[in-house]
């Protein structure tokens, strides 16, 4: 974590401390209660790209170190560091509101989606971005139920084939289960 960052901000606002919001107060345990209730990651960017918040999956206790860093930081290679300036890039200019990336070790039955939002103040200017890292079979496993619908699989569609393919081998080593 940027030493210098988390020094900067050591007189936040906390616990019983209560947050003025657009519509209404939160005192911050119940604010970080509610962020924590959300059932995925979130991450928040500010208008320059530094990574001010993580809000991790249900079970999980990690702080990232790369917080008060540059989204740039979270990319593990080189390629990612690449990918992560270019989102911040298409978000920030308005080139797109939003884009999504799969993570290439899903299953047919895990389906784990990246999605960036660029967020805007009430004067419609560029106020940073929101990450959230979910599973979204889950809802549409609802939405299939709920509706009487059924998914088949599509054996030309060349995109599939890695998901039925880690589908086999989760079915064989039973790893989703761990």
């Amino acid at each position: 974590m940027n030493k210098n960052w988390t020094e900067n901000y050591k007189n936040a606002a906390q616990g019983n401390d209560y947050v003025r919001l657009n519509a209404g107060l939160m005192k911050v345990k119940d604010l970080d209660n509610y962020l924590s209730s959300f059932p995925s990651s979130l991450l928040s960017f500010n208008k320059t790209g530094e990574f001010t918040y993580y809000k991790q999956l249900p079970g999980m206790n990690y702080n990232p170190p790369e917080l008060g860093e540059n989204i740039t930081s979270l990319g593990q290679t080189e390629s990612e560091k690449k990918q992560l300036e270019e989102v911040f890039h298409k978000l920030s200019t308005g080139k797109t509101k939003e884009l999504h990336f799969v993570d290439q070790t899903n299953t047919q039955k895990r389906f784990m989606v990246d999605t960036y939002r660029a967020i805007f103040d009430k004067d419609h200017h560029f106020a940073g971005i929101n990450e959230t890292v979910q599973d979204i079979y889950p809802l549409v496993e609802y939405y299939l139920k709920e509706t009487g619908q059924k998914l088949v699989d599509d054996p030309n569609n060349p995109k599939g084939a890695i998901y039925r393919k880690n589908q086999r081998i989760d079915a064989e080593s039973g790893a989703s289960e761990l």
